[in-house]
Order: C-alpha cells, then sequence, then structure tokens
C-alpha cells in the first residue's frame, strides 16, 4: 500500500475534493485508499454482496445508502470476503453492523454509524454511477485516499516515490531532537 497522509496531500494539491467529516472510522485500517467502484444500496446490501465477489486490487467500494440508519448496508460476513477478494474498504452513506467484529479485521470503513438491523435483500441497486454526499463527486476510476484526518478524492493515483526510488526497500530518517529546558 502507498504511505500517504490526506493533510499533506491537501497541502500539496490543488485539484482535489475534500469530504466533510461526518464519518465514524471502522475496522483495523485507519488508512486505507483505492480506485473508486460505486454503488447505489438504499436499505438493500443485494449489490454490494455481488460487487464483493469480484476480485479487485485493492479497490475502495463507496455505497450510497442515501444516509439511512434503518438497517445496515455491510457487516461481519461481507467485510471478510472483501478482504479475501482484494478489497481495501468502503465508504459507506449508511450504516454497518457487526462493528466490534469488523473492528477486528484488516479492512478500513468509513460509515455514518452502526446500526443492528440487516438489510433487505431484493437484489435493487445500480452500478457505476456518480455519487455526491459529503460534498464530494465519487466517480468509478477515481482514486480515495482515507486516513483519521479525512476522505479526499483525486482523478489520478499517487506515485508511489518509495517504489520507484528504493526498490522496494525502506527508507530510513535520522531524527535529531534537542529538548530545550
Amino acid at each position: 500500500m502507498i504511505l500517504f497522509n490526506t493533510a499533506d496531500i491537501c497541502d500539496e494539491n490543488n485539484d482535489i475534493q475534500i469530504g466533510e467529516p461526518v464519518f465514524k472510522s471502522y475496522g483495523q485500517n485507519k488508512k486505507f485508499c483505492g480506485m473508486i467502484r460505486t454503488v447505489i444500496a438504499i436499505e438493500d446490501n443485494s449489490y454490494v454482496k455481488n460487487l464483493v465477489e469480484e476480485k479487485v486490487d485493492g479497490d475502495v467500494m463507496v455505497i450510497e445508502g442515501k444516509a439511512s440508519i434503518k438497517c445496515a448496508l455491510l457487516g461481519d460476513n461481507l467485510a471478510m470476503k472483501a478482504i479475501e477478494n482484494g478489497w481495501s474498504g468502503f465508504i459507506i452513506n449508511g450504516c454497518i453492523r457487526d462493528s466490534e467484529i469488523i473492528n477486528n479485521i484488516p479492512i478500513g470503513i468509513k460509515a455514518i454509524n452502526t446500526v443492528p438491523i440487516k438489510s433487505q435483500k431484493n437484489n435493487i441497486g445500480e452500478y457505476g454511477k456518480v455519487l455526491n454526499f459529503a460534498n464530494i463527486d465519487f466517480r468509478e476510476g477515481e482514486y480515495v485516499y482515507s486516513d483519521p484526518d479525512g476522505i479526499i478524492v483525486l482523478k489520478d493515483q499517487l506515485v508511489d516515490e518509495e517504489k520507484l526510488t528504493h526498490n522496494g526497500l525502506v527508507p530510513y530518517t535520522v531524527i535529531t531532537c534537542t529538548k530545550i529546558y
């Protein structure tokens, strides 16, 4: 995974979308990023389940649930399946459930809140649409970066300069600090 900090990305980029701070963080990975895949799933997570079944390479599923708190669009079983299939995370304009279990799964999730009720299973939804919530237009093929400071979207993927210049070796920096009393 690319090393990043959303605050630094904001400082260094002008062509960027910055999300409103309306989400709570779940899962072990507090930082996650990837290419955006979108799904509309209003109180029915059938389309979420179908998309989770796809094998991907670190993509992030962005789910438009219209901020409904009536049911959860993601639980522990789908979160585990997502890890198996290569998803790096979820941004959900809605709720999750099984949060205590999910917080022990190596995935990143931003969601409005939790609710213990499972969703309907009526196979209703849409894929690939531009979604707008939290002051961001989420478009398939663009890149989302999420950390404890927030969510940002860029049109292009950041380059992992470490991989380019260090051939996979981890660089180090020596920092000397002096405390004045």
